[in-house]
C-alpha cells in the first residue's frame, strides 16, 4: 500500500496533490453554501 502510494505520488507529483486539495476545498465550500441556503429556507 505504502509503496504504491509513493509510486503514484512520484508519477503524478505536486500538481495532483494541489488538485486534490483544491477539489476538497471547493466541495466543502459548496456544502457550506448549500447547507446554509437550505437552513435559511422557511
Amino acid at each position: 500500500m505504502g509503496k504504491a502510494l509513493q509510486g503514484w505520488l512520484d508519477a503524478h507529483g505536486l500538481a495532483a496533490i494541489a488538485g486534490a486539495v483544491l477539489s476538497i476545498i471547493v466541495a466543502l465550500a459548496l456544502l457550506l453554501v448549500v447547507g446554509g441556503y437550505w437552513l435559511v429556507q422557511p
